[in-house]
């Protein structure tokens, strides 16, 4: 695994948090491309994105992601890896990805329960301007469960493996990991290095304490070895912090207004620009290096 920079990747929008939590929550495929550009700007390397409706409903339709995604593969060189989490099947979720081909997909690798209310509590938000968002975080958010069937994420990785995009995979937890490993051994010729990224700070996952984030690394290093990039981030306020961790451990981070929105509290980030200056400059004060763009493809084997 290369430690020689870090690699900052800036997850712009997400699909759990909402537009009522911050006036500074791009939604739109303008305001999503314009952060994003920000971002690379600002020193990202590589752009995490979902696709959101008018309204601020994530969605995985084709036509909206082709407002904004091509015109970031064109206008910024930073890696765009999109989000394949929405869909039943294997097919909906990679639907939009196979027609605007990605440098990277991201592929959850674990079923969990998703604590979706929890966001909102740990965001500081209990009122919202819209239906949708009153009842995705009512009784229905304490019925979500991400389902990942050994079967579903078998016909992703095959079907990325054919079309020749990269996967990053998720993992929220530490059996996740050998979850992993198995789809792995199943796959062989999936390409090295391995994106692996650390999902930490979700009720219903692992939380971002520095004993966890550790346990994580070494656990991935003892299964996957060198073959392996990892990453890691927080969800919720404490963002910053844990990619902090991941970052003094040697594993490359992600930031962004997809985990969290606020500063500190009350105080919500300007941009996801913002939120990428605030790390980097954190970072520079530890002697950390950041990867260029380019430099960032050289270390995921993706130049």
């Amino acid at each position: 695994m290369s430690t020689k920079k870090t690699i900052v990747t800036c997850a712009v929008t997400g699909a759990s948090l909402t537009p009522s939590m911050s006036p500074n929550l791009p939604v739109s495929p303008a305001e999503i491309a314009a952060q994003s550009i920000d971002a690379v700007k600002a020193g990202a390397s590589v752009l995490h994105l979902h696709a959101r409706l008018p309204d601020g409903r994530p969605t995985n339709d084709t036509a909206i992601w082709s407002e904004f995604v091509p015109r970031l593969q064109q206008e910024t060189p930073a890696l765009i890896n999109m989000s394949a989490s929405l869909g039943k099947t294997a097919e909906e979720r990679l639907e939009a990805v196979l027609a605007l081909k990605p440098d990277i997909a991201t592929v959850i690798v674990g079923s969990m329960n998703y604590g979706l209310f929890n966001k909102s509590k740990n965001q500081g938000v209990s009122e919202f301007s819209q239906a949708w968002e009153t009842e995705a975080f009512g009784e229905k958010a304490y019925q979500i469960v991400t389902q990942n069937s050994f079967a579903t994420i078998h016909r992703m990785i095959d079907m990325l493996v054919e079309h020749d995009i990269a996967m990053e995979f998720e993992c929220y937890d530490v059996g996740h990991l050998y979850i992993l490993d198995h789809h792995l051994s199943r796959k062989p010729n999936i390409k090295r290095p391995i994106i692996l990224q650390f999902l930490t700070g979700i009720l219903g996952g692992i939380p971002s304490d520095i004993d966890h984030l550790v346990h994580l690394k070494r656990t991935a290093e003892r299964l996957f070895g060198d073959a392996v990039e990892l990453f890691t981030h927080g969800t919720g306020t404490g963002n910053i912090k844990a990619a902090t961790y991941g970052a003094m451990m040697g594993t490359h981070i992600r930031v962004g207004q997809e985990d969290n929105l606020f500063e500190k509290p009350g105080v919500p980030f300007k941009s996801n620009a913002h939120q990428v200056e605030k790390v980097i400059g954190i970072l520079s004060e530890l002697n950390i290096e950041i990867a260029s763009p380019d430099e960032a493809r050289k270390i995921l084997g993706l130049a």
